[in-house]
């Protein structure tokens, strides 16, 4: 009776402490190195977007366009959801 919250116990502390150092040491490179991430990222963006000014503004400028698709998918499967019981009613009744 008293293995299994030993075992617990112990599988806990042997994947918690580890994964705890590991976390603290990312952090820790992420706060010494942040602005060189940020840089990289930011010239990433800009040599592989369309027209070198970065994702978020390519995504931005598209943003009515994928506003228009999925209002137009949410207002089919609206539709959809109030046509499929009518129609499988009148299947049935023509059985």
């Amino acid at each position: 009776m008293l293995k299994a919250p030993f075992v617990a116990v112990f599988w806990t502390f042997a994947l918690a402490i580890p994964l705890t150092i590991i976390a603290l040491a990312g952090v820790a490179y992420v706060d010494l190195h942040f602005s060189e991430i940020a840089q990289a990222i930011a010239n990433f963006e800009a040599t592989t977007s369309a027209s070198g000014r970065g994702w978020l503004a390519e995504l931005s400028s598209r943003a009515p366009e994928l506003e228009g698709m999925l209002i137009g998918m949410v207002i089919m499967l609206t539709i959809y959801l109030f046509i499929r019981k009518p129609a499988k009613a009148a299947l049935e009744s023509k059985k």
